[in-house]
């Protein structure tokens, strides 16, 4: 669902060299607020919790819009027989900036079976020294890679289905992930609309937050187009 509240031209003819920006902005939560304090010149972190709240409603609106580091997908790999755990050289898309949605066991001539999700400590406690091996009824995941329970016996098709990592999937928001590494400026900038709008109540400088907005906004659809390989962003009607 793209971002409410915002309107959309065609594809302007900006430079790419705009788009190099993204990596300069592996920066962390901590950084933006601080950098939002000093440009809104709050000296004394009077609205340091306000800040924050905008900061985390900016990151809620803006992750339903479908960015190129913010998809969905599937994949596909094969079992192998004796072996429980599964990493990047058996999917060659384990990411950490994925979250893994479901499983399902295809099986020849048999319908799916959707394996289940336990966690680590369930799954070594009912398995502990992963010597049974059958048809696997339920996965985990553990250091990047996938267990699977009981171990296979026989070379089988798993379907994976995953989607991009929300911030309220990272454990700390101190640590960089893709928000703050390729839409830094664009949650800034919806945070600052947020916070001149509702708390410092400030019309012009709210209208000047919401511009850079849709300059980022339609920055990134130019970028997610451009690697979709698309070559106008049409309008969404927002």
């Amino acid at each position: 669902m793209p971002i409410p509240g915002s309107s959309l031209t065609k594809s302007s003819a900006k430079s790419y060299s705009l788009v190099s920006k993204f990596s300069d902005h592996a920066k962390t939560f901590g950084q933006m607020i601080a950098l939002i304090q000093d440009e809104i010149d709050d000296t004394t972190a009077e609205y340091s919790v306000q800040i924050q709240d905008s900061i985390l409603t900016a990151l809620r609106l803006c992750e339903q819009e479908p960015f190129f580091f913010n998809k969905m997908g599937e994949m596909r790999f094969k079992t192998q027989s004796g072996k429980t755990w599964y990493g990047y050289e058996d999917t060659a898309f384990l990411e950490t900036a994925m979250v893994i949605e479901s499983l399902l066991l295809e099986q020849k001539e048999a319908r799916p079976i959707p394996l289940l999700y336990k966690s680590f400590k369930k799954a070594q406690k009912e398995y502990k020294n992963h010597s049974a091996q059958g048809i696997p009824v339920f996965y985990t995941f553990l250091d990047q890679q996938i267990g699977l329970f009981p171990t296979p016996e026989t070379v089988e098709t798993v379907r994976l289905f995953w989607r991009s990592a929300h911030f309220s999937d990272i454990l700390t928001l101190q640590d960089e992930n893709p928000w703050f590494v390729y839409a830094f400026d664009l949650i800034k900038a919806r945070a600052k609309y947020e916070l001149y709008k509702n708390i410092l109540k400030d019309p012009e400088c709210a209208a000047v937050a919401f511009n850079d907005f849709q300059e980022q906004l339609q920055l990134l659809r130019y970028e997610t187009s451009r690697r979709e390989g698309c070559s106008n962003i049409l309008s969404t009607g927002f």
